[in-house]
């Protein structure tokens, strides 16, 4: 498909089954997990208790041998590295960016993704994800470039019932995923928009039914395995994994998992050197901020 550099533009869809291309890759190379492992298989292992420098904690990547993570809404324009095992390592202040309300990171093997789009009482209609790249955030400075965005469906208003606040940010090939955290219909529209600087107004492509407020995503970079974070009206939060292909998620295959112990989980990452999920929750429900480990 040919973007334009102005307006990519997708089609809503909706489906059940996989590319026959799509089906191949995964019967042959599989999935992190079977994808249809019971939940009763898995445990949450808390690995790290962060300090009160990270009590907002919401977002996750991973690159050059450290985790790295950030502060949401009101916080500086800071990203902070992590040593695997969550220990805290160094604050870098990143240049040409502003942290209204950053929500989630991505990451390829070139830049760190930063999405600059929460909006709870639907008070913006214009959204950054920043581009910075691993060389220099190596070094401990940053400097961003900006990829803006419109939704083009946009409608203003329903402060506290409308489709347009997003915490889930992925990366799947030349492209950025991005889940909205639907305060109105409490589903999730994929938008999917060019990674490259500019200026874009997609489309929704794709509603997934989770019937919850989605807090994170992240796509496994060699499976395409999709993993969703959210948390439903009994404040219960959830994890669902589902394969993807370039058609959009295959949500016919979808696995649901229930998160024990109950926090605020913001933050999902495919750890690919080690074949775990982690997860990162903000200082509430038990007191404190901190990364742990989804085993199977």
């Amino acid at each position: 498909m040919k973007l334009d550099p102005v307006r990519f533009v997708g089609p809503l869809i909706s489906f059940g089954l996989v590319s026959a291309a799509a089906f191949i890759y995964f019967t042959i190379h599989g999935l992190p997990w079977n994808i249809q492992t019971d939940e009763s298989d898995f445990t949450i292992v808390q690995l790290a208790e962060f300090s009160e420098m990270l009590e907002e904690s919401s977002a996750l990547a991973q690159y050059g041998g450290l985790l790295w993570t950030l502060n949401d809404s009101g916080a500086d324009a800071v990203v902070h590295s992590l040593d695997p095992d969550g220990g805290e390592q160094q604050a870098i202040p990143i240049a040409a960016a502003e942290n209204v309300d950053w929500e989630s990171m991505a990451h390829d093997s070139q830049f760190l993704y930063v999405a600059d789009t929460g909006n709870n009482a639907n008070t913006r209609d214009v959204f950054t994800v920043y581009r910075i790249a691993w060389s220099g955030l190596l070094q401990g400075e940053g400097t961003a470039e900006k990829i803006e965005l419109r939704y083009n469906d946009y409608q203003p208003g329903r402060r506290t019932a409308h489709n347009f606040d997003a915490e889930g940010l992925a990366v799947r090939g030349d492209e950025l995923w991005l889940f909205t955290k639907n305060r109105g219909d409490r589903q999730t529209n994929l938008y999917r928009f060019p990674k490259l600087p500019g200026s874009y107004s997609p489309d929704p492509y794709q509603q997934l039914p989770v019937d919850a407020l989605v807090t994170a995503a992240d796509i496994h970079p060699e499976t395409g395995e999709l993993a969703l974070l959210g948390v439903r009206r009994n404040r219960q939060t959830y994890l669902w994994r589902a394969p993807t292909s370039n058609e959009g998620v295959d949500w016919s295959r979808m696995v649901e998992t229930e998160i024990q112990p109950a926090d605020q989980w913001e933050a999902v990452l495919w750890d690919s050197s080690e074949q775990r999920l982690l997860l990162t929750h903000e200082n509430n429900t038990r007191g404190f901020a901190g990364l742990a480990e989804l085993k199977p």
